[in-house]
């Protein structure tokens, strides 16, 4: 680098400097001092040249880490909401009816039978770990300077979200150990051998109905939690971008 060839330059300089015998002693070492002397602020300016451009550098990994983290987290919270949805909808539905049907009395044989495949409808929740699991692995995330964001960050994807994850899992295993224990021998895998009508008011069926019931709304509840956690990172992370990057997210609403 032009730096460095400077720097030999004038350490070769010094060392003729105290080595010019057409010079008396005290001219020698003051040339040499001199030399010394550009050496080292040379070597500080080069240094804190780099030690800047090292800062720009991991502070655009940063802005760039923050960025898509916050594109991600928004598309995280959107499935998220999915999942909720769909579990409230369609299956948390026919377990609120059909509960609805017994406690009255009154059993619609028909709405009942045909959406028996309800028990076990399920649907999955998607988180991307990627983004962060690339900029961890990379030993980046020490580059966040601001503490409370990093471990908010942090605790999302390493505490929130995959226990989240794991109680949909449970919830997915439990309704399906009720199903297979308790349903699926009488009726049939299709509903077939036995209509469900026909044995809805069955203790142990009712409480297949119940427990899934419960689950449902505990894990959406949990999941509605997460929601907000996921927000309160995303506004801090526009406040960060802001703030230390003068960088507006567009849209931030979405």
């Amino acid at each position: 680098m032009a730096e460095e060839e400077k720097i030999r330059e004038h350490a070769k300089h010094a060392l003729q400097a105290l080595t010019d015998r057409t010079k008396n002693w005290k001219d020698r070492i003051k040339d040499f001092i001199w030399e010394v002397f550009i050496i080292v602020v040379a070597v500080n300016i080069t240094l804190w040249f780099h030690n800047w451009s090292d800062k720009r550098h991991e502070q655009a990994q940063v802005k760039d880490f923050l960025i898509d983290t916050r594109e991600s987290l928004v598309q995280d919270t959107i499935h998220i909401w999915d999942y909720i949805n769909f579990m409230t909808n369609h299956p948390l539905a026919y377990y609120d009816s059909v509960l609805s049907q017994i406690d009255r009395h009154q059993i619609d044989a028909q709405y009942i039978d045909s959406l028996y495949f309800q028990l076990t409808n399920n649907k999955g929740m998607e988180i991307n770990y990627g983004i962060y699991q690339s900029f961890s692995s990379a030993n980046n995330l020490r580059l966040i300077e601001n503490r409370k964001l990093l471990s908010d960050i942090i605790s999302l994807y390493t505490n929130y979200f995959p226990t989240m994850q794991l109680y949909v899992k449970q919830l997915y295993d439990r309704r399906s150990d009720g199903f297979y224990q308790h349903i699926m021998p009488k009726t049939g895998w299709d509903n077939s051998s036995a209509k469900l009508s026909t044995i809805i008011y069955e203790q142990e069926v009712i409480n297949v109905f119940l427990l899934g019931e419960n689950f449902i709304k505990e894990v959406n509840g949990n999941s509605e939690y997460i929601i907000n956690q996921t927000s309160a990172v995303i506004s801090e992370i526009d406040k960060e971008l802001k703030d230390r990057f003068d960088y507006k997210v567009k849209n931030p609403n979405k």
